[in-house]
């Protein structure tokens, strides 16, 4: 089969390898369709993870997400997966059998995949499951501790619109805060209603009040930064701010101590080391949570542009101000 090889020099290289024959217990093979190229991609491919902090491949392949069909299961794994269609994560689960997704065929715990309904798109979810996943195991672990609502500083970004749709299924309040009236629009389209445009001149005293009104103690922030820095002074007392990512560059955040006398705490937010993800039963109920949630719009990978396996190196040079994927197909 063809697969994309990370190279001792942090750049990748198509390789001819060996098709993965027989699924070892809790595994699945997959004929892959299409992976999206994730962010983490980048990173994994330039070792910014430490070695053993995520899920290593057979082959050292690159590819984290991607959608397919499973065309065999190992022993012990459940009877649904068999023959259907699912979207991929790789991380959730460490293996020493597991095969990157980059590649026509990979070899996956089932623990790292969703089935995906026959009736959809299936290229529409080839980077969808990382995105889908953080929300989830991010709403059950806020309820866990005690908020009542989120505020999301990247509010139309693809996991700022995964985490609208998790919301929704919920009912639980959200508060998305966007750039401008474009990305205001659309949130609109999924559904969205408390909306905040950073640009308005009283954008501070928009959040304020609904944050209060909400009691939205839990910030989902995936910008980092200048948008912290300028609304730390108006969450509520007693907020947590969950760092997940740098969407909004290498602008430090800085906050004078005194917000420290109002409860507010500052942590990272982890998919790999949430309950969700380490507890093995509460693995399998979210990923069947999810599959039963992929029919919502929110879930759609975001597709900016397909490139054959070969044009790998053009796929990962790909960006798109909307936010938009590269899609490697196979």
């Amino acid at each position: 089969m063809k697969a994309i090889k990370v190279t001792a020099n942090k750049g990748v290289e198509l390789a001819e390898l060996p098709k993965p024959d027989n699924a070892n217990a809790e595994h699945i093979i997959i004929k892959m369709q299409a992976a999206g190229v994730n962010a983490g991609d980048n990173a994994f491919i330039n070792g910014v993870f430490p070695k053993g902090s995520i899920p290593e491949s057979q082959y050292n392949l690159a590819g984290v997400s991607g959608v397919g069909r499973v065309i065999e299961v190992g022993q012990d794994v459940p009877e649904e997966y068999k023959g259907k269609n699912v979207t991929v994560y790789r991380s959730l689960k460490f293996s020493e059998n597991i095969i990157g997704t980059w590649s026509e065929y990979t070899q996956l715990h089932y623990l790292q995949c969703a089935i995906v309904p026959e009736n959809l798109n299936l290229e529409d979810y080839s980077g969808s499951l990382v995105n889908i996943i953080t929300p989830y195991a991010f709403l059950k672990q806020i309820i866990e501790e005690g908020h009542k609502a989120i505020i999301c500083t990247a509010g139309n970004s693809s996991t700022g619109i995964a985490l609208l749709g998790i919301c929704q299924t919920y009912n639980f309040p959200l508060i998305s805060i966007v750039r401008n009236d474009d990305g205001k629009k659309e949130l609109e389209i999924f559904g969205a209603k408390n909306i905040i445009i950073q640009s308005d001149s009283d954008f501070k005293e928009q959040l304020k009040e609904l944050a209060q009104a909400l009691k939205a103690t839990a910030i989902f922030d995936g910008v980092g930064g200048a948008i912290l820095n300028n609304i730390v002074d108006v969450i509520p007392f007693g907020s947590t701010i969950y760092s997940y990512g740098y969407l909004g560059g290498q602008t430090p955040f800085s906050f004078h101590t005194g917000i420290l006398m109002r409860g507010i705490t500052i942590k990272a937010f982890n998919n790999f080391r949430s309950s969700t993800v380490q507890n093995k039963p509460h693995l399998e109920k979210a990923l069947k949570d999810i599959s039963g949630m992929l029919n919502m719009p929110h879930f759609k990978t975001k597709i900016g542009k397909e490139f054959t396996i070969e044009e790998v190196n053009e796929a990962l040079q790909f960006s798109s101000p909307k936010g938009e994927k590269a899609v490697i197909c196979f």
